[in-house]
């Protein structure tokens, strides 16, 4: 008899389970229908750049100077309208309008061929871009090593009013050694470091406080070298996870990117921003399709759905 009810009861409660996912599915896609043809705004990144179109090292890190004058020419010649960052974030909070086919660019680590490579082609077209910096890199610059920014170039670039020089953590762009043998790695945003010095991995709370520490110090860094204002930051690898995140917003960062592959829409998380990679030797009509929306019933579900559950994780991230 025992055994019966509790069948009863487990019975019951999967049955729960699954009405409460076919109301949630029902409800998404009610909202999917209501949503329509909304506008959405792909965020392009790049990374370093180069003059030779060699980019055998990592075709997603490194891309010819003449692929992003390509993409760029494009954009303007296709009537395209390159916004900044910051605009596309009012836009996803409070709605409003924004100019027809809005794009907008940011690139990720701070190496010098923004500035000496891409940034004359954002002037030439007058388009605006947010550059994501590892802080911890800006030093004089290390024999066979990319070069990175100085701190004289970002100035200039950000007197001219096009270029925003945001947060890439100040020394967490790196993977860490997760067990004894040395065997595994994984993105140090995450993932709590082995000690070798100590036999062990690090506590949850040296974790925490070695994040907490390295965002404050990124902001503080910029904000006291550019005189500005920093609260927004891109993840490293495009990772996080909940104690990332909550200690990203205690941190002051109010914006968070991702490399979540995908476009952004009005009602989308501003801490859960995604990007489309247009880097390396991209064939040009790969990146016309790369930057069209999709406004397919099934991807406007999913753009819909994953909004919410976005949300949800960032309600239990507080």
């Amino acid at each position: 008899m025992r055994k019966e009810r509790i069948l009863k009861l487990l019975y019951m409660a999967v049955a729960g389970v699954m009405l409460l996912l076919v109301l949630f599915l029902i409800w998404m896609a009610v909202l999917t229908l209501l949503s329509g043809k909304a506008q959405r705004v792909p965020v392009l990144v790049y990374h370093n750049f180069s003059w030779e179109n060699d980019v055998s090292d990592n075709n997603k890190v490194l891309t010819p100077r003449t692929v992003f004058l390509a993409q760029m020419e494009y954009l303007h010649d296709n009537g395209y309208h390159v916004i900044p960052l910051k605009k596309l974030i009012e836009y996803m909070q409070s709605g409003g309008d924004l100019p027809e086919k809005a794009v907008v660019i940011t690139f990720d680590d701070g190496y010098e061929s923004n500035y000496t490579l891409a940034y004359p082609i954002l002037k030439h077209y007058n388009m605006p871009a947010t550059i994501f910096l590892i802080a911890g890199s800006v030093h004089p610059n290390v024999p066979g090593e990319p070069s990175m920014l100085t701190w004289e170039e970002m100035r200039e670039m950000e007197s001219s009013g096009l270029i925003d020089i945001q947060a890439h953590t100040f020394n967490l762009h790196r993977k860490v050694y997760i067990n004894r043998e040395r065997t595994r790695q994984e993105p140090a945003v995450i993932a709590r470091a082995y000690l070798p010095e100590l036999e062990r991995r690090e506590t949850a709370g040296e974790f925490t406080d070695k994040l907490y520490n390295d965002f404050v110090k990124s902001r503080a860094t910029i904000e006291i070298n550019l005189q500005k204002q920093v609260d927004t930051m891109a993840w490293p690898y495009g990772v996080y996870n909940m104690t990332s995140m909550r200690l990203a917003r205690k941190a002051g960062f109010k914006y968070l990117l991702t490399l979540k592959m995908g476009m952004n829409e009005y009602g989308d998380s501003v801490q859960v921003i995604r990007r489309v990679n247009a880097g390396g030797e991209m064939p040009l009509s790969n990146f016309a399709k790369l930057i069209e929306p999709d406004y397919s019933y099934v991807r406007q579900f999913r753009q819909v759905t994953f909004r919410y559950l976005y949300r949800f994780v960032e309600f239990f991230a507080r």
